[in-house]
C-alpha cells in the first residue's frame, strides 16, 4: 500500500461484498477522487492489520460498505469506528455510510444517514453515490515527483461489473414481488452461509418443512437479496437425480467444461473447477431425501450450497434450518400488501383470514389472487372459505400437516370453482398439468393439440385462446406464468388431481402419457436429440409414475421408460437407467405378453445397462432371453438379431467365454452382411470385435485377416 499521503477515501468492507468495494471505488475514482481499499491496493507481503491501520488514520474521509456480514465483522467496526471517533456529531461527514444488502446499521452507525444502493440499477447507483459523497474536489494544481512511490490508478482500469445487476453466471429465478417477512430467517440463513465460507468447507443448507410453507419462495429470496455475495448463483431441480445431473451438466457448459457424452464425468470435471474457485452458490431445490444426491454435491470449495426439502432429517449432511408458516403479524402485512386492504378497518378481517389459512404463505396467496381477482370482499370470502371448508371436510378440525392441506385444498377449490365458470378450457389445461412435472415449457401442450382430449386441443391449437386460458390461470395464482414454462406446485396439482373422479384421472393421465409420446424423441440415442429429451424427461418420469400407479396406458408408458432409459444410458447415467429399463419391461410385458418382439428389444436394452454397471451374469440372462424372443418372433436371419448376438458376444467375452463370443461374434457378422451388405459401417464393428476375440484366443493370423478388413 502507498505510503503518499492520504487519500480521499478508504473504502471500509467485508470480503463477501468484494466486487462492491471495487465497483464504489472504480466509480469514485472515475468521478476525480482518490481511494485506498484492500482490494485494490494490498498486495502479497502487505501487513494486513498495518495497512488498516495506516488507511484509516491517513485517508480523510470512510466509506463504509454496509452489508449483514460487515454488520457481524469485528475488523470492520474497528474500522469505521475511527472515523466516527474523529466526527461524532456527523457534521464533517468523515463516516459515509453505504448500503448494499438488507441490513441494519450497527451500534453508533444507526444515526447516520447511509447511501442506499439496495435494489437499484446502476445508473441510479452511481447517482447516488456521488451524491451522497458530495461534489468532487478542485483539481489538483501540483503532482507528486515521479520518482516517488507509485500508486495506483483505479480510474484507468476498466470498470468492474455492477455488483447490483446480480452474477454474471445464474439461471435463478425471478425474484417474487410479493415476498413478505421471514428477515429474521433470512439473516440467520447468511450468519450460517458465511461462517462456512470462513472456515473453507462447503456448508449445505437445508431449509426443510411443510410443502406450501414457501422453501422455495426463501431461497429465491436469499439469493436475489445477496446476489452480489457471488459471481455464479445456478438453480438445480433436484426432485429427480437425473433432473439434478442435467442441471449441473448445463453449469458446466456455461463454466466453459468441454462437453461430452458422458454426463457423470462432466460433473466430475464441474466440481474440480468448483474447488479451486469461491464466490459460487447452487441451490439444490425439492430435494427428496439426503440420499437422492449422492455424487451430485460438490465435494469441496469454497462456495455454498442450500438445499430445499419436505425430509427433516439432514443433519448428518446439512446444518438444517426449520421453516415454519409465517407470523400473523407477516401474514397481515403480506395480505394488506398484495390485497392492498391496508386501511384498519380491514385489519380484523386479515387477521381472521390469516388464522383461518393457518398463516401458510401458499395458501395465503391463493387466497389473495382470488380476492384481487374477483373483487369480493373480505368478509364474503371468509364465510366462503368456512362455508367450502365444511363441505369438504366436515366438521372436524385435524392439527399439524393434514390441517394444512385441507386449507390449502379449501382456499383452492374456491378459485378452481371460479375458473370452471369463466374458463372451462383452463380446468382442462390443469387436468393435464396435475399429470405432468411442475416447471412446464409453454411450448409443450401447444406442440401436439392433436393427441389431447378434446376439450383441450381447440384451445392449445390456437395461439389466441391459449393465452387467454393461461392468463385466467395466471390471474389466481394456479399458474406462475414467465415467457418460457408454466409453473405449478405441487400441492395444486395434488388438489386438481384429488378433484377428479375415476374417469377423469385416466383421462388426463392417458393425455399426458400421449402428449409424452408424441414429443420425447424416439431416437433419443442420437446426439442431436440429447437436449430435447434432457428438457423432456422430468415430465417423462412423473407422467410414467401416475400411469403405473393408476394402471393406464402400460404399454405407451413402457415405450418412453425405455426411450429414457437409452438417453440416460448414453449420458453415461447408468445407474438412472436401470430402474427405467426394468420398469420398461415389466409395464410392456404386463401389456403385451412375455413373447411380443417388443419385449425383445427392452430385454436387450436392459441388459446392455446391467454390461455398463458389471452385472455381467444378469446382462447375459437379459440378452440372451432377448434373443431367443427375438428368432421366434422374428425369425433367426432378423437383423435386429444379428445386433443382439452381437450384444451377447460382447458380454460372454467380458464373462472369459471367449468360445461362446466367438461363436456369437461369427454369427452376428453373418446376419449383419446379409441384411446390409459387406461394406455397411457397421459390418465394420463387427469385425473389429471379432477380430478381438480372436486375438485373446491366440488365433493372430484370424484376428489380422478381421481387424484389416474392418479398417
Amino acid at each position: 500500500m502507498s505510503e503518499g499521503p492520504g487519500r480521499d477515501f478508504f473504502i471500509s468492507y467485508t470480503g463477501v461484498n468484494e466486487a462492491w468495494a471495487r465497483w464504489i471505488a472504480v466509480e469514485l475514482e472515475r468521478a476525480g477522487y482518490t481511494t485506498v481499499s484492500q482490494v485494490l491496493d494490498m498486495r502479497p507481503g502487505h501487513d494486513f492489520v498495518h495497512a488498516m491501520q495506516q488507511a484509516t488514520t491517513t485517508a480523510a474521509r470512510t466509506i463504509a460498505v454496509l452489508s449483514p456480514a460487515y454488520v457481524k465483522s469485528t475488523f470492520g467496526e474497528s474500522e469505521w469506528r475511527v472515523a466516527f471517533a474523529a466526527d461524532p456529531t456527523g457534521e464533517l461527514g468523515l463516516l459515509v455510510p453505504v448500503r448494499v444488502q438488507p441490513c441494519r446499521p450497527p451500534g453508533l452507525m444507526a444515526t447516520r444517514v447511509y447511501v442506499d444502493l439496495l435494489d437499484v440499477d446502476e445508473d441510479t447507483a452511481r447517482e447516488r453515490l456521488l451524491d451522497g459523497v458530495g461534489p468532487p474536489p478542485p483539481r489538483p494544481t501540483s503532482t507528486a515527483f515521479p520518482g516517488a512511490a507509485p500508486v495506483a490508478d483505479a480510474a484507468s482500469q476498466a470498470p468492474g461489473r455492477f455488483p447490483g445487476a446480480g452474477p454474471p453466471v445464474s439461471n435463478l429465478p425471478a425474484r417474487n414481488r410479493n415476498f413478505a417477512g421471514r428477515t429474521e430467517l433470512l439473516d440467520t440463513l447468511h450468519a450460517r452461509v458465511r461462517d462456512g465460507v470462513v472456515a473453507a468447507v462447503v456448508p449445505v443448507e437445508a431449509v426443510h418443512g411443510l410443502g406450501g410453507v414457501g422453501k422455495t419462495a426463501l431461497v429465491v429470496e436469499f439469493a436475489h437479496r445477496f446476489a452480489s455475495d457471488y459471481d455464479v448463483i445456478w438453480w438445480v431441480p433436484a426432485d429427480q437425480p437425473t433432473t439434478t445431473a442435467a442441471a449441473l451438466a448445463g453449469l458446466a457448459r456455461r463454466l466453459g467444461v468441454v462437453p461430452s457424452a458422458d454426463q457423470a464425468a462432466v460433473i466430475a470435471e464441474l466440481f474440480d473447477l468448483l474447488r479451486g474457485r469461491d464466490r459460487w452458490l447452487l441451490i439444490y431445490d425439492n430435494a427428496e431425501q439426503p440420499h437422492t444426491l449422492d455424487g451430485l454435491l460438490p465435494p469441496g470449495g469454497a462456495g455454498n450450497v442450500l438445499v430445499t426439502s419436505r425430509w427433516s432429517a439432514w443433519g448428518h449432511q446439512a446444518d438444517p434450518l426449520r421453516l415454519d408458516v409465517l407470523s400473523r403479524e407477516e401474514s397481515i402485512r403480506f395480505l394488506a400488501h398484495r390485497t392492498a386492504l391496508a386501511d384498519p378497518a380491514d385489519l380484523p378481517g386479515l387477521d381472521g383470514l390469516g388464522e383461518l389459512l393457518g398463516d401458510l404463505p401458499l395458501a395465503l396467496e391463493e387466497a389473495a389472487a382470488y380476492l384481487e381477482a374477483t373483487r369480493i370482499g373480505l368478509g364474503d370470502y371468509l364465510e366462503l372459505v368456512r362455508g367450502r371448508s365444511r363441505e369438504l371436510f366436515g366438521l372436524d378440525t385435524p392439527a399439524g400437516p393434514e390441517a394444512d392441506q385441507r386449507r390449502v385444498a379449501t382456499v383452492w377449490s374456491v378459485s378452481l370453482d371460479q375458473v370452471r365458470i369463466l374458463a372451462p378450457a383452463a380446468e382442462a389445461l390443469l387436468g393435464l398439468c396435475a399429470f405432468l412435472a411442475p416447471d412446464i415449457p409453454r411450448s409443450l401442450l401447444a406442440a401436439h393439440p392433436d393427441v389431447l382430449p378434446e376439450q383441450l386441443a381447440a384451445a392449445a391449437g390456437d395461439p389466441l385462446v391459449y393465452n387467454a386460458t393461461l392468463a385466467v390461470l395466471g390471474r389466481y395464482s394456479l399458474l406462475t406464468l414467465s415467457a418460457d414454462t408454466l409453473g405449478v406446485h405441487r400441492l395444486v396439482q395434488a388438489v386438481v388431481r384429488a378433484r377428479l373422479d375415476t374417469t377423469g384421472v385416466q383421462t388426463w393421465a392417458a393425455a399426458a402419457v400421449h402428449l409424452l409420446r408424441a414429443v420425447f424423441p424416439n431416437e433419443s440415442w442420437e446426439v442431436e436429440r440429447w437436449p430435447d429429451c434432457e428438457w423432456l424427461l422430468p415430465h417423462l418420469l412423473t407422467v410414467c409414475e401416475h400411469a403405473e400407479r393408476d394402471g393406464i396406458a402400460g404399454e405407451d408408458a413402457g415405450r418412453l421408460l425405455a426411450r429414457a432409459s437409452t438417453y440416460l444410458r448414453g449420458r453415461g447415467q447408468y445407474r438412472q437407467a436401470l430402474p427405467l429399463a426394468q420398469r420398461s419391461v415389466n409395464l410392456t410385458e404386463d401389456a403385451l405378453g412375455p413373447d411380443h418382439p417388443d419385449i425383445g428389444i427392452w430385454r436387450n436394452n436392459l441388459g446392455r445397462v446391467l454390461q455398463d454397471l458389471g452385472d455381467l451374469t444378469g446382462a447375459r440372462t437379459q440378452l440372451e432371453r432377448a434373443l431367443q424372443i427375438g428368432e421366434t418372433a422374428l425369425g433367426p436371419d432378423h437383423p435386429d438379431i444379428g445386433i443382439w448376438r452381437n450384444n451377447l458376444g460382447l458380454v460372454l467375452q467380458d464373462l472369459g467365454d471367449l468360445t461362446g463370443a466367438r461363436t456369437q461374434l461369427e454369427r452376428a457378422l453373418q446376419i449383419s452382411e446379409t441384411a446390409l451388405g459387406p461394406d455397411h459401417p457397421d459390418i465394420g464393428i463387427r469385425r473389429n470385435n471379432l477380430g478381438l476375440v480372436l486375438q485373446a484366443l491366440g488365433d493372430l493370423t484370424g484376428a489380422r485377416t478381421q481387424l484389416e478388413r474392418a479398417l
